[in-house]
């Protein structure tokens, strides 16, 4: 044979298709030339454990499915979006642009829809106790994913550059400008100037399109390629069962398949939200006028909005040091509960758990009832 073809381990042979058919002839000569059948052969092993629990373990896959939905619908907004006019161009893509304002409703809600899945990724990922030794590292990315879905959120919040976007943004880069020490050096760079202008959005736009989800892309490869080494995680009830009784699935295709019904699911709520509550615009913005009352920030920076609400004047700084302290505990946790099975110290962290998941619920309906 040529040197510069690989031969196939005998092991693949036997479980590659017959080889006079076309998948064996395919599949053979890809081999030859991509000696990849220890990677093939290493995800055809993948399984994933069956039980009372499983269902959770789709809001990976359902968070995933969105980012490829918002880097769609993004490209198709990209192309007749004017970072020097962005009023007049979002009044074109929605009134104009034939399904523009289909495909920027469903951009809108696939946002929102996105970070709502990966919080109740993470939240069930915590009472599963998936964080503990040895996923360390696939916890803490998997928070790194979810903090930087929320600012791809809030870059692209002001782009439409409508009243509601330029006045919520300037809210709440004003309470940023209030950190000690950086607060005003990091607002200053975000908006470009004293103030929010149009100049922002030349910061905001590559910000959104390019560096934020570039980010997203690198981090989220390297979470996946965490969670294939390691495996998904077990639960403590179902590790102890003896191995007769455990039930497992074929990551490829078993799984695959059904998860299938739930994408195919998802999209149908993402046209019929985008149908049912598209995403309106605004009158442009006029960075002289006052603010209209009740100008609130996006449904997930709502609890620490509130939270501020509650320390006013010389006492902010305390509640900023309490929204700081929320992530930085969720950071700390695997380093903390590194029992298996779950002892006292476990429980007390379960306990501190629900309780963080009322305080953001509870904030966060406040927030948005006030």
């Amino acid at each position: 044979m040529d040197q510069r073809f690989a031969s196939i381990p005998p092991e693949a042979e036997e479980k590659l298709p017959a080889a006079g058919t076309l998948a064996g002839k395919a599949s053979r000569a890809l081999l030859r030339r991509f000696p990849v059948w220890p990677i093939v052969d290493f995800l055809s092993r993948k399984s994933v454990p069956r039980h009372g629990q499983s269902f959770w373990y789709s809001m990976g896959s359902l968070a995933l499915f969105l980012f490829a939905v918002q880097v769609a619908t993004g490209i198709l907004l990209m192309m007749f979006y004017s970072p020097s006019q962005p009023w007049m161009s979002v009044q074109r893509i929605v009134n104009e642009i034939p399904f523009g304002a289909l495909i920027r409703s469903v951009h809108h809600w696939s946002a929102n829809l996105m970070v709502l899945v990966l919080f109740v990724h993470l939240f069930s990922t915590f009472f599963m106790k998936a964080y503990r030794a040895p996923r360390e590292l696939t916890w803490l990315t998997g928070l790194a994913l979810l903090g930087i879905t929320m600012f791809l959120g809030f870059s692209g919040y002001l782009l439409p550059w409508d009243e509601l976007s330029f006045f919520a943004t300037r809210v709440g880069i004003s309470e940023l400008e209030k950190t000690p020490l950086v607060g005003e050096l990091i607002a200053g760079y975000v908006r470009g100037g004293a103030d929010v202008t149009v100049d922002t959005i030349g910061r905001f736009y590559p910000l959104h399109v390019v560096v934020l989800p570039g980010l997203l892309l690198a981090v989220m490869s390297v979470h996946l390629f965490f969670v294939q080494v390691q495996g998904v995680s077990e639960p403590d009830r179902f590790a102890a069962l003896p191995p007769d009784r455990k039930r497992y699935d074929k990551f490829f295709s078993h799984y695959l398949l059904n998860e299938l019904p739930l994408w195919m699911l998802l999209a149908t709520l993402l046209v019929l939200l985008a149908a049912l509550a598209p995403r309106t615009l605004d009158p442009e913005a006029n960075p002289g006028a006052a603010a209209p009352e009740g100008i609130k920030p996006e449904w997930y920076f709502l609890m620490p909005f509130q939270v501020l609400k509650l320390f006013p004047g010389s006492l902010e700084l305390v509640g900023m040091a309490l929204t700081g302290l929320i992530p930085m505990l969720f950071v700390l946790v695997p380093f903390v509960d590194r029992s298996v099975p779950a002892d006292k110290r476990g429980v007390v962290v379960m306990r501190a758990g629900i309780g963080m998941v009322v305080f953001l619920v509870a904030m966060t309906l406040w927030g948005w009832l006030s």
